[in-house]
């Protein structure tokens, strides 16, 4: 085949190309478009163009109520996210006291079986039988229990034994005050109707012994006879039940001013060694607070002074019971109304009420310890009538109003 055939074939075979020689070439329109062939017969469409209109959402929401907005989704997530770490805690923790119950029970079980066995070999030991054999003596046979408790007992006997002695030659002073008022009570009683008159005879010794003093009188013979009641020169507390008559002895102020405690301290140690205590900074006789007086119960033997078993027996005294105090040449009289032993840091027994006239004798309880401390309230008394006093009110003395003709020449 010719090549001029074969193109013609090709032209007249090949659907995409047009038999119609005009039909091939494109046309440029004057509007600047192009249009191929086939397409001059079909009508030009404009392309139409549709406007679309575009509403510009109007903010319904202010900044800051978008700004709450997105807070409180903050919030609801984190409160979401913390619900679910804590339903986490509490699983795991389920999981956790489950896993540790069934670990106890596992040690419960194994321990049960320790302990039996343990028991049978402790048993077994205890009564295996062993011969004692002693110089002269037929061997006798015990078993290892035995001479166990026996051995025990021997070493705890001869330690009791040795603490007690130990404990009563420390203490015989305390003691022995308050056996001998046990084995002697018709001595005690005796001494305890002396002490009341005691301070009586002692004054009338000293007005006696007086060379300016007449010894013309009345009653008595002496001018004794017309003076009124009058107390010691110096301060003492007088507890008849007990048959003490002892010095009240008050230390100095200085330390408790400047708080230096413990030079308190230091100063009561030292005046116990010359009577009983009263309390720095707590009231005087007379006034409203609490009078506070302390001395020992047991000290030891070598230390100073001769009062270290003064309140050995200030156990033996009992609500009802009465005891007096002479402060600044006045009498004051105290009846008990409350006993008790409290710790040795309690510090409320020192409270100063306003409105009572209290007073407190404090010691070391039981007698050759510092374990508690035993406290006697007292309330303040009218000395002859035995009527509590009120805040201020002075009490009646009983003394005899006399006239200067009255004394003897």
């Amino acid at each position: 085949m010719r090549y001029t055939d074969a193109l013609l074939a090709v032209f007249l075979y090949n659907p995409l190309i047009p038999l119609d020689p005009l039909q091939h070439r494109a046309e440029i329109l004057p509007d600047g478009s192009i249009v191929l062939p086939g397409e001059l017969a079909k009508p030009i469409q404009q392309p139409m163009v549709e406007k679309t209109i575009v509403d510009t959402p109007i903010g319904l929401w202010t900044e800051t109520e978008q700004e709450e907005e997105t807070i409180a989704k903050a919030l609801k997530a984190g409160q979401l996210s913390a619900y679910r770490a804590a339903i986490n805690v509490v699983a795991e923790s389920k999981e956790q006291y489950a896993l540790s119950a069934r670990d106890f029970g596992s040690v419960i079980r194994n321990s049960k079986g320790i302990f039996q066995n343990g028991g049978r070999v402790t048993w077994a030991f205890l009564t295996q039988p062993v011969w004692i054999v002693a110089k002269n003596k037929t061997p006798k046979q015990y078993n290892r229990g035995t001479l166990f408790v026996v051995d025990t007992v021997r070493f705890g006997g001869t330690f009791a034994a040795l603490f007690a002695a130990l404990f009563l030659t420390l203490n015989y002073q305390s003691f022995w005050a308050i056996v001998g008022s046990q084995i002697r009570p018709i001595q005690a009683a005796q001494n305890t109707s002396a002490l009341v008159s005691s301070m009586d005879e002692i004054l009338r010794e000293n007005v006696l012994k007086s060379p300016s003093l007449a010894v013309a009188g009345r009653m008595a013979g002496d001018l004794l006879s017309f003076l009124p009641d009058v107390g010691p020169p110096d301060n003492r507390i007088i507890i008849a039940k007990l048959n003490l008559n002892i010095p009240l002895v008050t230390p100095s102020y200085q330390n408790l001013l400047s708080e230096n405690w413990t030079g308190v301290e230091e100063d009561i140690q030292d005046a116990l060694q010359h009577g009983v205590v009263h309390y720095p900074g707590t009231a005087r006789p007379g006034q409203a607070g609490n009078f506070f007086v302390t001395g020992h119960s047991s000290y030891y033997p070598w230390a100073p002074g001769k009062y270290k078993n003064v309140f050995a027996r200030l156990h033996e005294l009992d609500v009802g019971d009465e005891y007096w105090v002479y402060y600044g040449g006045d009498k004051h009289r105290y009846i008990v109304r409350d006993k008790q032993e409290v710790k040795p840091s309690n510090v409320r027994v020192l409270d100063q009420p306003l409105d009572k006239r209290l007073a407190t004798l404090m010691t070391c309880t039981p007698v050759g310890t510092t374990l508690r401390r035993l406290i006697i309230t007292s309330e303040e008394i009218d000395p002859i009538t035995g009527m509590p006093l009120d805040v201020g009110e002075k009490g009646s003395h009983g003394g005899q109003k006399l006239n200067v003709e009255q004394l003897p020449i």
